[in-house]
């Protein structure tokens, strides 16, 4: 009776360090959000997994190349406010030589078509910094990436999340000219808004 007893606690035990060991080795997915204290401004930032990216293609230029719009979503809680932006990497994969004879680059709007809703965000800087959070985020790996910080709030967020359809648009003027969903991280920004709003 106690050596059954004793094997039934060691058959207790192993399943109990299993399951710890199984819980050590999940790993949150790439949609999760991350929230950290920053060192730098001493805010607790919270920010998208994943950005959205958009992009926009220039068969005038060559084949496959395209301008890009990387869009991270983040909220920086200072002292128990909270600051909702979108920030917005502007890049290429035109090379400088590619680029000569565009344009100038158009002003700092950005507006969000999400299905029959067109957003106009407000420009809050031009650098992470410039929203309170001491590092980039989720810049793309591109020399040409310029960066703007736009003013939002959570139910636009939600918003977004949820919108079957989005282009972005740098120039009102040139419906033409819009940049399509390139790739879909709106689960991502979905997750974010939950941990923003307090849901599971």
């Amino acid at each position: 009776m106690t050596s059954i007893l004793r094997r039934a606690g060691i058959g207790v035990i192993l399943a109990g360090a299993l399951s710890v060991l199984s819980a050590c080795t999940t790993l949150p997915s790439a949609d999760s959000p991350q929230e950290y204290l920053d060192p730098t401004t001493a805010a607790t930032i919270s920010v998208v997994g994943e950005p959205l990216v958009f992009a926009h293609e220039r068969p005038e230029r060559a084949a496959h190349m395209r301008d890009y719009v990387t869009l991270a979503a983040a909220a920086v809680n200072r002292g128990g406010k909270t600051n909702y932006t979108l920030i917005a990497y502007y890049w290429t994969t035109l090379d400088e030589h590619g680029r000569l004879g565009d344009p100038p680059a158009s002003s700092d709007a950005l507006i969000i078509v999400a299905d029959d809703r067109r957003i106009a965000l407000s420009l809050a800087g031009h650098s992470a910094h410039d929203a309170g959070i001491g590092t980039p985020v989720h810049a793309p790996p591109a020399k040409s990436a310029v960066p703007n910080v736009y003013r939002t709030d959570l139910a636009t967020m939600r918003f977004i999340a949820a919108a079957r359809h989005l282009v972005l648009f740098k120039n009102a003027d040139d419906p033409s000219a819009g940049y399509e969903l390139w790739d879909d991280k709106r689960a991502a920004l979905e997750a974010l808004v939950r941990l923003l709003s307090g849901e599971k």
